[in-house]
């Protein structure tokens, strides 16, 4: 994400001085549209050129400087500037045309001085307005592209954060259940601490990027529920079905670690001694969609573990952070089950 602000502030359109050259080239050839007719020589086009730079100094000095003023809600001291600066830059637009670049328009009396500065001030008073409409419009726009460059940066902060917060959270429950192994059945923990190695191993090289392929994400879930098969699989019925064509999975993209905190918690508050005890997961992709249905028992009183709640906290805000009009997540209780259902839709690697 960083590196995609300091690109938009790279572009070649956003330089100041490149945004003020086309507003100069665009005003001027605007405003001397009705004079090209009459203009035969370079003289004649420096003529213009002059006079309209004079023009455009007039409308720049009350924007940098009077125009301060009234930001500052000193009108008085602004409008004092104002009718000061449009005075002063109409006498001397009146005074060039006087002596040099029209004079032959004053003595055939076609208009008088008195006329022309009224006239003069006119232009003054559209082009400070035309400058300052493109100035306020500037701001705007910086203003938006400030609060959307600040609202990633916090959703980034935001991703990172949770994102720590889960990876603690994964290996205390996974380091509790190979310590309960260890007392019980101690000739197993060996395969258990391998497994649990291959799943550190996926996290340490994938936790800090933005996005892997659903099949990673899916091997890695595969790899989880294979170990709880190892340390429950003869006391719990565990059902895990995927379907979807490899090359989707391959091809679509998702956030790393973003699915595990559901598939734990369905192991994790599923214990039950009363009736039989199950997780169901049915993962499912096709077309870019992608549906995570998880049914397990619910635990029973004496056995429920006292939770936090963090893990699904999380998994809610980084879906709101990462997907914020993609995803649709449900957590409902029927019967003696807990049903988790979400539905994600994903982009493909071509458009990430």
């Amino acid at each position: 994400m960083e590196e995609r602000l300091m690109t938009n502030k790279g572009r070649w359109y956003s330089k100041r001085y490149l945004q003020e050259f086309i507003l100069f080239t665009a005003m001027f050839l605007l405003t001397m549209l009705h004079e090209w007719m009459k203009i035969d020589t370079i003289i004649d086009f420096i003529k213009g050129l002059v006079f309209f730079s004079l023009l455009y100094m007039q409308a720049q000095l009350h924007r940098h400087f009077f125009f301060s003023f009234f930001m500052k809600k000193k009108y008085f001291i602004y409008v004092i500037g104002a009718v000061f600066s449009t005075l002063t830059g109409a006498a001397l637009l009146v005074v060039v045309n006087y002596f040099w670049i029209d004079t032959a328009y004053y003595e055939r009396g076609e208009i008088s001085v008195f006329q022309d500065f009224a006239y003069q001030i006119m232009l003054c008073v559209i082009s400070t307005f035309t400058m300052l409409s493109f100035f306020l419009l500037r701001q705007y726009a910086n203003e938006v592209e400030k609060r959307n460059e600040a609202q990633l940066m916090l959703s980034e902060i935001n991703v990172k954060y949770l994102h720590a917060q889960l990876n603690p959270h994964f290996f205390f429950n996974m380091f509790n259940n190979l310590y309960g192994v260890s007392l019980t059945e101690p000739f197993r923990t060996p395969e258990l601490i391998l497994k649990l190695s291959e799943l550190m191993r996926y996290q340490l090289e994938n936790a800090n990027r933005d996005t892997i392929s659903l099949k990673e994400e899916v091997a890695f879930i595969a790899n989880y529920v294979a170990m709880e098969k190892e340390r429950i699989g003869k006391r719990c019925a565990i059902r895990y079905v995927v379907a979807g064509e490899d090359d989707e999975l391959n091809r679509y993209r998702i956030a790393p670690l973003l699915l595990i905190t559901l598939i734990e918690n369905a192991f994790k508050h599923s214990l039950t001694n009363e009736r039989r005890w199950h997780v169901d997961i049915f993962i499912t992709f096709n077309d870019g969609s992608l549906t995570v249905d998880i049914k397990n028992s619910l635990a029973d009183k004496l056995l429920k573990n006292n939770s936090t709640g963090l893990g699904l906290t999380n998994t809610r805000q980084r879906l709101a952070l990462l997907y914020p009009t993609r995803y649709k997540l449900q957590c409902v209780e029927i019967a003696h089950d807990y049903h988790t259902f979400l539905t994600l839709n994903l982009k493909s690697s071509a458009y990430e």
